[in-house]
């Protein structure tokens, strides 16, 4: 898997309304439903970390973090 490290730079810069909606989207599209209300600032900040660093992504952080959100936490 090719990961456009440009896309992602545009998602870190969209505001947080915006990138979750996005997040919530691509997750929809996949299959898995998000709450549609957005995480905490801070939350939100670790997903920026996590999509700032493509080189070095976390797949399975990435997916206990959804996971968290898929269970309403």
């Amino acid at each position: 898997m090719k990961i456009d490290k440009e896309k992602l730079r545009e998602l870190t810069e969209k505001s947080d309304s915006d990138l979750w909606e996005t997040i919530c989207a691509i997750a929809s599209k996949n299959g898995i439903s998000l709450p549609a209300k957005s995480p905490s600032a801070e939350e939100l900040a670790k997903i920026r970390a996590a999509l700032s660093d493509a080189d070095r992504m976390n797949l399975i952080a990435a997916m206990k973090l959804i996971n968290k959100y898929k269970r309403g936490s």
